[in-house]
């Protein structure tokens, strides 16, 4: 059992990386906020244009009455075709907005929250569990030996390995719960509206026996685990920063204690 020294020392050493993936999600995120800003900046002015066109060309049509020249509507051709050409250049824009605004939310490869989302819908949830005076679970799930899985099966297997275990574990907890992909073969499941620390420990386990469902990978089954660190707010902190390292470290704990005797991954047949 570690001493609170040793303890200590080793959420510090863990929390300088931890502190470095938080920097990098801090400059992500200022960089797609000014991508957004620019979007709705074009979306602006796209939209006063239109709305110029339009009413330049009530102005004209105003102006055919029964008997006008035919070269007067020729002549206002231009503001219809310019006022579409307008609104497919707005329409364009928004779509490019909304995959800008999921793509800076979502991981790429999972289709899971990411690191940003996870820190939104937790201050959204930290201020919810205030008013209800609830519990919040954190749980840590780091894959065991997945660098195997890529050494042996190729990086295409571990993808998709990983896209199957967001699936699993997405079933496996409710709808007003969040899995996200923290990096790597990690993801950090957030549990909203616990009433007693035990509940983080079912859900644990119910995550982990979910993960080791066996899963089809071409002709073959694979049959995976999980190591996972649970911490519960506010009982082990009041910051997502310092509940991760605390999960974090009880996640690597737990891959000590297992790590020796665990064998490869195998084929379910060969279990």
């Amino acid at each position: 059992m570690l001493q609170p020294d040793t303890e200590q020392a080793a959420l510090t050493a863990q929390a300088a990386p931890l502190a470095h993936d938080l920097a990098l999600v801090a400059t992500d995120l200022r960089t797609a906020s000014q991508e957004l800003t620019e979007l709705l900046l074009q979306i602006d002015n796209a939209r006063s244009l239109l709305a110029d066109l339009h009413t330049e060309l009530q102005d004209a049509k105003a102006l055919v009455e029964p008997g006008t020249s035919q070269h007067l509507l020729e002549a206002n051709a231009h503001l219809v075709v310019t006022a579409l050409q307008s609104q497919a250049n707005t329409e364009q824009v928004t779509q490019e907005l909304t995959a800008l605004s999921r793509s800076a939310e979502l991981d790429g490869l999972t289709q899971l929250p990411n690191r940003a989302l996870l820190h939104d819908r937790f201050v959204q949830a930290i201020a919810h569990a205030k008013r209800h005076h609830n519990r919040l679970g954190l749980l840590f799930i780091d894959l065991d030996r997945f660098k195997f899985i890529n050494d042996t099966l190729g990086h295409a297997a571990g993808d998709t390995v990983l896209q199957q275990t967001a699936r699993c574990m997405e079933a496996s907890i409710r709808d007003v719960d969040t899995v996200s992909r923290y990096g790597g073969d990690e993801f950090v499941i957030l549990l909203t509206d616990i009433a007693d620390v035990s509940d983080v420990n079912l859900v644990s386990d119910k995550v982990a026996a979910a993960i080791a469902t066996p899963m089809t990978l071409g002709t073959e089954q694979l049959v995976i685990s999980a190591s996972i660190g649970v911490c519960v707010y506010p009982d082990d902190g009041l910051e997502l920063d310092d509940l991760m390292l605390r999960a974090d470290a009880a996640m690597y704990r737990a891959k000590r204690k297992k790590d020796e005797d665990l064998p490869p991954p195998a084929p379910a047949g060969d279990q």
